[in-house]
């Protein structure tokens, strides 16, 4: 599947930088605005020590990650949604990811040009939402003049499309994003149709020094930021993006020994892509099929039936029953042959909903 979370920004905040760290890519990194024009996409893999134990248990000959897509997309400047810089070109950009990731520079580095000389993470922030949400409003405002139009024959589900859409552009008014609209669920599939880019799901990210990073001690610009971001409701993390993509080029024995040096546990991409997979309401489950671990991605409360879909579309009419192992019963018994024995292994049907770390089986008509 390809979930795509956007990494979104003003110019200069070190999206590309992230990126190439993120995948390893050789995207430009131009000191100046505008240096990303189309959006890159990289494949990453999600870290998972999970992966660990089932090769122990499975020795298989191969094992495969899940992944997830990230899009390095241009700098946004004010004004864009009116046209400014990239304008509608960026604005476009951002309605094909899943989710956003609001990178925000949070240090002081007279080398490296910004869009004033006076650093403040708060102010671009808001710069950048506030782009968004008046870009909502002018699809809102499109499509509220389309729709009254229509609405005129009476039909009584337009009219409730027309009160749906300007109570929408009542709170973008107001500087709230469109996800805060509380929907019943007969309108969920037309909100959804808007595309509206305040919609998505946001991860703010606090791009510090590498100083910052390694001496574990945040500076009162970062602090303040923080608690900025977490009241917005928000998903928040700092990590420096040019450390980050040092370490990337490191071999890994050198990375580990620099990591243990830093008292950095985990590293900042680890917590990155497991944010994005937080972010968009991920989880994990696990095939064993000819001789192949593999992990695959899936939207949480999904049934059986569509996470064999996922493996293969044609699975999904094929789909008989699943063989179920519940992560907890292989942590604790470490075997196949224990788990069969004490029948911890479960037959489901297709309205299974499958759990985060479920080891599946799945039988298909022939076909």
């Amino acid at each position: 599947m390809g979930f795509k979370c956007g990494i979104i920004g003003l110019p200069n905040v070190g999206k590309s930088t992230l990126f190439n760290a993120l995948t390893h890519a050789q995207v430009p990194m131009e000191n100046y605005p505008f240096c990303t024009i189309d959006p890159h996409i990289g494949i990453v893999e999600v870290p998972d020590k999970r992966l660990d134990l089932l090769k122990k248990i499975y020795e298989p000959e191969k094992v495969i990650p899940t992944t997830l897509q990230f899009v390095d997309i241009a700098g946004l400047v004010k004004g864009a949604s009116h046209g400014e810089g990239l304008g509608n070109q960026f604005l476009s950009h951002i309605q094909a990811v899943d989710a956003l990731i609001n990178l925000v520079r949070c240090f002081e580095n007279p080398n490296v040009a910004h869009i004033d000389n006076k650093l403040n993470p708060q102010r671009d922030f808001e710069i950048v939402e506030t782009e968004i949400m008046l870009k909502d409003l002018e699809t809102v405002a499109n499509r509220i003049s389309k729709t009254k139009i229509k609405a005129k024959t009476g039909d009584p589900k337009l009219k409730k499309q027309l009160t749906v859409l300007e109570e929408i552009r009542e709170l973008l008014a107001q500087g709230k994003a469109a996800k805060s609209y509380h929907a019943h669920p007969e309108e969920a599939a037309f909100i959804k149709e808007l595309a509206l880019l305040s919609s998505k799901p946001v991860l703010i990210v606090g791009n510090i020094s590498e100083e910052e990073a390694t001496s574990g001690q945040k500076s009162a610009v970062t602090n303040q930021f923080e608690q900025f971001a977490l009241s917005t409701g928000n998903l928040f993390l700092t990590i420096s993006a040019n450390l980050e993509m040092e370490m990337s080029e490191l071999e890994p024995e050198e990375r580990l020994l620099l990591m243990k040096e830093w008292h950095i546990p985990e590293s900042g991409l680890d917590r990155l892509i497991n944010a994005g997979y937080t972010l968009l309401k991920l989880i994990t489950f696990f095939t064993m099929e000819s001789n192949i671990c593999q992990a695959w991605t899936l939207p949480t409360g999904s049934p059986a039936v569509k996470a064999s879909a996922v493996i293969h579309s044609r699975f999904e009419e094929r789909f008989i029953k699943a063989e179920v192992r519940h992560w907890l019963d292989i942590e604790k018994t470490r075997s196949e042959h224990l788990m069969r024995e004490q029948g911890l292994i479960h037959i489901e049907g297709k309205s299974y909903t499958v759990r985060d770390g479920d080891v599946i089986t799945f039988k298909l008509a022939a076909g």
